[in-house]
């Protein structure tokens, strides 16, 4: 699916970068064990909010944020978007206060 049809893509960053982030992992889930994968992805939306957050002046998550971020979202109908969304109020509230 492509950004223009992907209807949970949220459409401003950071939480955007990091939806982005975390659909690209999973495009490698096939192949690999369920740990794994969710390590991996763990990983890759923590690379890209640390990433964009040194960039952009916002707080840095710990891994431990963004895994408790994924595990708000499980469940949803709207997963990656909820996470990323959550994840991206982290990091934007954290520098206003």
């Amino acid at each position: 699916m492509t950004i223009e049809h992907d209807f949970f893509r949220p459409r401003q960053a950071p939480a955007s970068v990091l939806y982005d982030a975390f659909q690209e992992e999973a495009t490698h889930r096939k192949g690999r064990d369920v740990e794994e994968w969710i390590r991996l992805e763990l990983e890759a939306v923590h690379r890209a909010a640390c990433s964009y957050a040194a960039e952009h002046g916002l707080h840095a998550p710990t891994l431990e944020q963004v895994a408790a971020a994924e595990r708000y979202a499980r469940g949803s109908a709207d997963y990656g978007s909820k996470w990323a969304l959550v994840l991206a109020e982290k990091m934007t509230l954290t520098v206003r206060t």
